[in-house]
């Protein structure tokens, strides 16, 4: 499941020229100024060796990809992209094929972008999870290649929406989810976060819809109709986005705004009014904004995720929308990845910690500089407890640890990634303890300035901390702790405690009511309120108790998402029959993987008749699931 250059000619790498890749031979001269300048010096440091990816096939050390140029049509008919990506090349080994990562890709052909002339190509097997490999055959001073493609009709990265699943029910809409190795079902790549490069698209789409990228995005619709992007930062694959449906936009600040579907914008921009200020206490923290705009763009309810990090234009789930903001620290966690994760990236899947425990301090840190102590303590109280629940259920098992050692035929989206989130962020908070907030902050703000837009690992955070921080304040720490966090499962004994005087305050009325049917006031309440007084009811708690909650305050009729993802379970683990239909509507509405999991589990664990309801309702909800989902759940309602 995220503020200007340094300065003013940007800090960045040399860009491609920012010109709107027309088709021809302009579009390749322009691919081919744009590798004898990637060639050339750079004002950041010398990358890291690139970093051998157990999920990609590709041999980047060999031959990388630099830049992408896409021209592709959106074809919602036959639900299919088809078009050509060209790709900009730095050959360190001038003997080797390029190879790249595809999944049911059907390649047309493979050309030379400069001279035109066929290259030669050849599928590898495919294999699971993984896809094959596409090996091309380069001509001594093949500096570019132009492949003609059509994704499959099953695409896994691809979400084709009906118009029936969208708010304005009048037009369908598509929309992209790349992360972690799905981008190769869409553009034949180098599918790795150990490989980063800018891009080009010009997108064709019918008339009356919009599309936006994760790149430069147009506020209006272009007068000739045809979109155009340009990506001036490099970035992962996982990264790339797109998204074509009927949108609108909304300025929210100089540097930030909203897509949506028209009917969803005011909510939307109401709901979001505090992301300029959350940028400015970010660089306050952190340093720069380096991606130019920060803009949202609201999904329909089958996004799988809360939200992506896709650089520029973060994707969102409609069900963080309440009216009450009490969930922006969703938009705090997808704004943090501008500088933990899109600009110092983790190599491979196996440091994904270094992606998400980051973000997630850094999420808790801006929300408290917004909100305050207590808000930001309930975040870090509500994580632990999800982290000790999730480390309860799997022991010592080897995904507790954050140095992990994934191999090719774990598909990352399968991993638990409970430690990755808080386990990664408890080992900061620690840090930050040990260290003292001040010289921690500076450690970090050195870190991302030394590391913009590479990609790293473990051990070489390992090697920051210890060359930097414990060089500066020895003592402080020790390479016993340092080993047990991040190699040994588990949580240390070293934990910092979490606590939260309102949480303490809900879980004991939650405790009380389920005892004894006491009144309380909700006046005031919002939705994280009634979020953290609901997961503290037991889950056998009577059902006359939640017939009495439900007659004061209407839970079963809530249209809040979030809330119904607590309220539900309860009823179908109390087996409150009369509750399936909003149960089935609940999962035919919702696509949110983490919202419908825990309903569906609970579906299946309670056995009949809620297990035969259980795989019907998937039977019938599955087109509106992003394959993402469809595939956890196809699992979970089988066993």
């Amino acid at each position: 499941m995220t503020f200007v250059p340094r300065n003013a000619a940007g800090d960045k790498r040399p860009d491609a020229p920012k010109i709107a890749l027309p088709s021809g031979l302009m579009r390749r001269a322009v691919l081919l100024v744009f590798v004898l300048v990637a060639c050339r010096g750079s004002k950041h440091p010398a990358p890291e060796p690139i970093k051998r990816d157990p999920h990609s096939f590709s041999e980047p050390s060999r031959v990388s990809v630099r830049h992408v140029g896409l021209d592709l049509t959106v074809d919602f008919d036959q639900r299919v992209l088809h078009g050509t990506a060209q790709l900009a090349l730095a050959r360190h080994d001038r003997s080797a094929n390029l190879v790249l990562d595809v999944d049911g890709l059907a390649i047309a052909s493979v050309r030379d972008c400069a001279t035109h002339a066929a290259l030669v190509f050849q599928h590898a097997p495919k294999k699971p999870v993984l896809g094959q490999a596409l090996s091309i055959a380069l001509a001594p001073a093949t500096a570019c290649v132009e492949i003609a493609y059509r994704t499959g009709p099953d695409a896994s990265a691809l979400l084709w929406v009906e118009p029936a699943g969208t708010v304005g029910k009048k037009h369908p809409m598509l929309f992209t989810q790349s992360q972690a190795i799905r981008a190769r079902s869409w553009i034949p790549l180098q599918d790795t976060p150990g490989v980063r490069f800018t891009y080009d698209a010009t997108i064709h789409i019918p008339d009356g819809l919009w599309a936006v990228m994760s790149a430069t995005n147009p506020q209006s619709p272009p007068a000739d109709h045809v979109w155009r992007f340009h990506m001036a930062q490099p970035i992962p694959s996982y990264l790339m986005a797109l998204a074509v449906g009927e949108l609108g936009f909304r300025a929210l600040g100089p540097r930030t705004g909203v897509y949506a579907e028209p009917a969803m914008l005011d909510a939307a921009a109401n709901e979001f009014v505090e992301v300029e200020a959350m940028m400015k206490t970010a660089e306050q923290l952190y340093g720069p904004y380096r991606w130019d705009r920060y803009d949202l763009l609201v999904l329909p309810p089958s996004f799988p995720y809360g939200g992506m990090e896709n650089p520029r234009l973060t994707f969102l789930t409609p069900t963080v929308i309440t009216g009450d903001r009490t969930l922006v620290s969703l938009i705090a966690h997808e704004l943090a990845h501008s500088w933990s994760g899109n600009l110092v990236t983790n190599s491979t899947w196996s440091d994904f910690w270094l992606n998400e425990g980051f973000t997630t301090y850094v999420e808790r840190r801006i929300m408290e500089a917004l909100r305050g102590r207590e808000a930001a303590d309930i975040l870090w109280y509500l994580g632990r407890k999800d982290l000790e629940q999730a480390f309860a259920k799997s022991g010592a098992d080897r995904d507790t640890r954050l140095a992990l050692e994934l191999t090719a035929d774990r598909d990352p989206d399968d991993v638990p990634s409970d430690a990755a989130y808080e386990k990664g962020a408890l080992l900061l908070r620690t840090l930050e303890q040990a260290f003292g907030r001040t010289a921690f902050d500076a450690f970090l703000r050195r870190r991302f300035d030394r590391r913009a837009f590479q990609s790293t690992d473990t051990a070489a955070f390992e090697t920051d901390l210890r060359s930097d921080l414990m060089a500066r304040l020895p003592g402080k720490w020790s390479e016993r702790a340092l080993a047990a966090w991040i190699h040994e499962p588990g949580l240390p004994p070293s934990t910092p405690a979490t606590t939260s005087r309102r949480v303490a305050e809900l879980e004991a009325i939650a405790t009380d009511f389920a005892k004894n049917a006491s009144t309380f006031s909700t006046d005031g309440w919002q939705t994280l309120e009634w979020v953290i007084f609901l997961r503290s009811l037991p889950a056998d708690i009577a059902p006359a108790r939640l017939r009495t909650l439900d007659e004061r305050h209407h839970l079963t009729a809530s249209p809040n998402a979030e809330i119904a993802m607590y309220w539900l379970p309860l009823l179908v683990r109390a087996d409150a029959r009369d509750a399936a239909p909003t149960v089935e509507r609940y999962l035919a509405h919702v696509g949110r993987r983490r919202m419908i999991t825990p309903l569906y589990e609970a579906m299946v664990d309670k056995g009949e008749p809620w297990r035969t309801l259980a795989k019907k309702t998937f039977e019938r909800a599955k087109p509106l699931y992003h394959p993402i989902v469809r595939d956890s759940i196809a699992k979970l309602v089988g066993r």
